[in-house]
């Protein structure tokens, strides 16, 4: 900033001119300050400060009052007067140093001024410019803010963000974290680091969105970048979007099919429990009836799968003893592998085979296997059950039912139901406990109602589990359901749809990236 000095008009009385410097205006304070300019140098931000001075002099005729000296500008923050401003006064002839001190905010030319008040006659406020030149490290952080764009939900985004020293001096940087739930860090350099001036390093990130809306993420860096306490923050946005939304529905028949096998593993120490089983099948039946009058029940207890009882349904003579005699016989060297005999069984279904007209293709195929070993098939459980569901058509037709040692601590002398038990749950099936009571009309009620009526919804495509919505009749339903994303379907915990219900459930789907 250029400052003018006053000047002194002097004249001629013959001009008719005053002269001005008279003792109207001679006898009044005056200031000055020297110099009007000061150059602190270069320093950097791991230096000592530095520190330079300027005078204030009265050179008036009378006391001169500094009243007040402030440092202002944009990058006053680097400028600091090295005691605190207390008004004084200064004597004709008096002189009074003021020191300042210069420690970088930042980098290259930094300038602040220096204002001086009094209550000198002439030119009360005076100026000192100060220059200093920053030898600092400065973190930029490019791009800042970064917007990745759009992405559907289930796919990436990856995108690379620069660490750049665009200062003079060498940047430390000792960590960096991000915080944004969906972003995530991909690559990082092993910190701390320091990059020389113009030098820069990069981090990866990845967002993966989980919903159809925008999301912000903040990179946090931690350096030795004197602005902001060594803090710098930069921010990233992206939105996800789904593929596709969509609508599916069903609706439950009344009087719903239903096929069901029964198989009994008839080692010795089984003949308990295949004497319970045998003698509680009529209030199975009854139980069955609250739900379907269609239904078809075999026992296959050999080996090869072959039916022992014949195809029963509610028209067949004598079907209880029929089925009280079978369940009680049979058996083979398969009696400890249910899972065997049970593909077995369904596999021989078809036309001109022994179990021919099993299986229909609308009905819910329940198999119950009852047994106090583990299940000792040859292969593992789930190649029987693949083989069975292959065969049925969809998993959503096909439940499993175990009665059963309890896994993995069973209630009484028997093994744990090790095979059977995840054959059950995988199907969403009934697991009985065999050391319980598991023949009475409560339990039985559960296998009826497991032979019936689905608890399983499979979806059409993969979908984002929180957009969906479950409707029973129109009703929303809540807290009785979940999605499994393995069988990307809606699996019903409690309360399933009934017979006769509609059944909607509409859900955002996700994409596919692979």
């Amino acid at each position: 900033m250029i400052r003018f000095s006053p000047i002194l008009l002097l004249a001629c009385s013959e001009s008719n001119f005053s002269n001005l410097d008279n003792t109207e205006k001679g006898n009044g304070p005056l200031m000055e300050v020297t110099p009007s300019h000061i150059n602190f140098g270069i320093v950097d931000a791991e230096g000592e400060p530095v520190v330079q001075s300027f005078s204030v002099k009265n050179i008036g005729a009378s006391d001169l009052n500094v009243e007040n000296i402030l440092i202002e500008g944009e990058q006053a923050s680097s400028f600091v007067l090295l005691e605190e401003f207390l008004p004084f006064l200064l004597p004709p002839g008096g002189t009074q140093e003021v020191e300042v001190l210069f420690f970088p905010q930042g980098i290259t030319d930094l300038f602040a001024e220096t204002a001086i008040s009094s209550d000198a006659e002439i030119d009360p406020l005076a100026y000192v410019t100060l220059q200093g030149f920053g030898a600092v490290p400065e973190l930029s952080v490019i791009p800042d803010p970064l917007d990745m764009g759009t992405t559907y939900v289930g796919c990436d985004l990856n995108n690379e963000i620069l660490l750049s020293n665009t200062g003079s001096d060498d940047l430390i940087i000792y960590a960096v974290e991000h915080s944004g739930g969906v972003f995530e860090l991909t690559s990082i350099p092993t910190f701390p680091i320091t990059l020389l001036p113009g030098e820069f390093t990069s981090v990866g990130i990845r967002y993966t969105p989980l919903v159809d809306e925008t999301t912000d993420g903040m990179l946090t860096i931690v350096s030795n970048d004197p602005n902001n306490g060594g803090i710098t923050m930069a921010t990233q946005s992206a939105t996800g979007d789904y593929i596709n939304d969509h609508v599916q529905s069903w609706e439950n028949p009344v009087d719903p099919p239903s096929d069901i096998v029964f198989s009994v593993d008839l080692s010795c120490s089984m003949d308990d429990d295949a004497w319970r089983l045998a003698n509680n099948f009529s209030e199975f039946i009854n139980q069955l009836s609250n739900y379907s009058t269609d239904w078809q029940v075999m026992v296959a207890n050999n080996d090869d799968g072959c039916s022992n009882s014949g195809v029963l349904t509610p028209n067949t003579p004598n079907y209880q003893s029929t089925f009280s005699s079978a369940a009680q016989s049979g058996g083979g060297s398969y009696t400890e592998s249910l899972l065997t005999v049970t593909r077995n069984a369904i596999e021989n279904t078809d036309a001109g085979e022994c179990n021919q007209g099993f299986m229909r293709s609308n009905a819910m195929l329940h198999i119950v296997m009852v047994s106090d070993e583990r299940e000792q098939s040859y292969g593992t459980w789930s190649d029987y059950v693949n083989q069975i569901v292959a065969k049925k058509g969809d998993l959503n037709n096909v439940r499993m039912s175990s009665i059963a040692g309890m896994v993995p601590n069973p209630g009484c002398a028997w093994d744990p139901g090790t095979g059977y038990w995840e054959a059950t749950n995988y199907t969403g099936g009934i697991y009985l406990d065999i050391c319980s009571d598991w023949s009475n009309p409560y339990n039985l009620a559960l296998l009826a109602e497991a032979s019936v009526i689905s608890n399983s919804y499979p979806l059409d495509y993969p979908a984002a589990e929180t957009t969906i919505e479950v409707f029973i009749n129109g009703q929303p339903i809540t807290g009785t359901w979940h999605y499994d994303s393995s069988l990307n379907s809606v699996q019903f915990d409690s309360s399933p749809p009934e017979e006769g219900d509609f059944i909607m459930i509409t859900y955002g789907e996700i994409a596919d990236c692979d």
